[in-house]
């Protein structure tokens, strides 16, 4: 086991088994990219039935987003997410299933790379190389405020990524973007607490959205983009994702909902046990799924399986594995480089 402190702030264990990989099938390797290539074309999808005319669907992907970020969502809609990461969980009868869809930040990368690196996997410039396509200049990663946590990951990919392509790649913190912003690429858009840094990437991405490696989408990183193929399949089909690609979705997608709920014990007296959290606001749903436990390293864990795409091509596989649920969030984890049987 090895602690890789430097990714993350002190206090923090990133630990990984650098000996031992967390071994998949070709055929869990098949599942995983057909399900890159299904979540890439629901995007696409979502954008152009967006960029047509769809106010009622916009209304439910954009609820509790600032107005400026859905200008943002609506400007270019032909432009698609570039950097796309999907977590995967293993329901307990061996079926993959998707905890999660993120295609509007970068988080993550560097944490992929260094465990690849550090695991010595014979593939670990696979994403390296795919994002580097896009990498026909010097880069600009912007690290928002709430970002900081990512920051020494962050400062990795972008160490890692000058390397691969002999471009110069800084990282920037938002406070810093107005007087150090030069021209060139910008890997994404985070959320600005900073006015002025708001406004200059988005006259920027307005102006110039070839600019960007991956477009502002954070309406598409929202857990209402889940709820699409269950409650909004004849919208997508309208958009032009098939029928068929979205029944063969909703297979590796819990099923999902959106509310309002109210939450209730099974045996409740009166308001005991039952939870008004929800009334009055828009929440998601979502089918719990048990998950099966891996023996790992003498224990059983579960498993949550970070997978990176560049568009609909897998780049790099990452597992987090953990004796409790839920798996992220504490410093109990260890990570795994993931390798083909």
């Amino acid at each position: 086991m090895k602690n890789l402190q430097y990714l993350v702030p002190q206090g923090h264990t990133f630990t990984i088994d650098e000996e031992r990989p967390f071994l998949i099938t070709t055929e869990d390797l098949a599942h995983i990219s057909r399900i890159g290539r299904l979540v890439h074309t629901l995007l696409e999808h979502t954008m152009y039935g967006l960029g047509e005319s769809s106010h009622w669907v916009s209304s439910i992907l954009f609820n509790g987003l600032d107005m400026y970020y859905e200008e943002l969502g609506i400007a270019h809609p032909r432009i698609s997410p570039t950097l796309i990461r999907v977590d995967l969980m293993v329901d307990v009868q061996g079926n993959w299933k998707i905890a999660e869809i993120d295609p509007s930040n970068k988080h993550g990368i560097g944490f992929a790379l260094a465990t690849c690196y550090e695991s010595q996997a014979k593939e670990w410039q696979r994403l390296l190389s795919l994002i580097a396509a896009y990498v026909t200049e010097d880069v600009t990663i912007v690290l928002g405020r709430k970002e900081v946590f990512f920051r020494f990951e962050q400062r990795y990919f972008a160490k890692m990524l000058a390397k691969y392509t002999g471009k110069n790649v800084m990282v920037i913190s938002e406070d810093q973007l107005t007087k150090k912003l030069e021209d060139g690429l910008i890997l994404d858009f985070p959320f600005c607490y900073n006015p002025e840094s708001r406004e200059l990437l988005g006259r920027r991405f307005f102006r110039q959205p070839e600019d960007f490696i991956n477009p502002p989408r954070h309406m598409l990183g929202g857990k209402a983009l889940m709820t699409l193929p269950y409650e909004y399949a004849s919208w997508l089909e309208s958009a032009g994702m098939s029928k068929t690609q979205i029944e063969e979705l909703k297979t590796y997608l819990p099923p999902t909902y959106l509310g309002p709920f109210i939450g209730k014990e099974v045996f409740s007296s009166g308001a005991k046990g039952v939870f008004f959290d929800a009334v009055g606001k828009n929440t998601v749903f979502q089918k719990y799924i048990p998950q099966r436990a891996f023996l790992l390293d003498g224990a059983e864990k579960f498993i949550r399986m970070a997978c990176f795409f560049v568009q609909d091509q897998l780049g790099e596989l990452i597992v987090s594995a953990n004796t409790e649920l839920p798996v992220h969030g504490g410093n109990t984890a260890v990570h795994y480089h993931v390798e083909v049987q």
